[in-house]
């Protein structure tokens, strides 16, 4: 029974180090693909600049952000307005739906 539960056990920890692993490079090639398409000139992790920061969008988000992925995906590709004060969003036209969509889910997963 022992040499079961201990093969198992190291299964287990060979996934979970896989999932670590996997989700680490894919928060780092999430990265590196906004500063390609330039976030970073009008959004920063922690602080406003020209828009909000992803903290604070996350932040506003917290309660609602599986529903609003897909809504706010689509701002980053089409722009917006209205909702952080007087600059809009400009297009990025140069985002894919599916990589709007990552970004979006990455930046939700930033509240403080």
């Amino acid at each position: 029974m022992f040499n079961v539960f201990s093969r198992y056990a190291s299964y287990l920890i060979v996934l979970y180090l896989f999932i670590i692993s996997f989700s680490a490079r894919a928060q780092e090639q999430t990265e590196t693909l906004m500063s390609d398409k330039m976030c970073y000139a009008c959004h920063q992790l922690d602080s406003a600049s020209i828009g909000p920061s992803w903290q604070a969008i996350a932040a506003r988000h917290a309660k609602r952000k599986d529903q609003l992925v897909e809504v706010l995906a689509g701002k980053i590709i089409r722009g917006g307005g209205g909702n952080w004060g007087l600059v809009p969003m400009v297009p990025n036209q140069r985002v894919s739906e599916e990589q709007a969509l990552l970004m979006m889910q990455w930046i939700l997963d930033q509240a403080p």
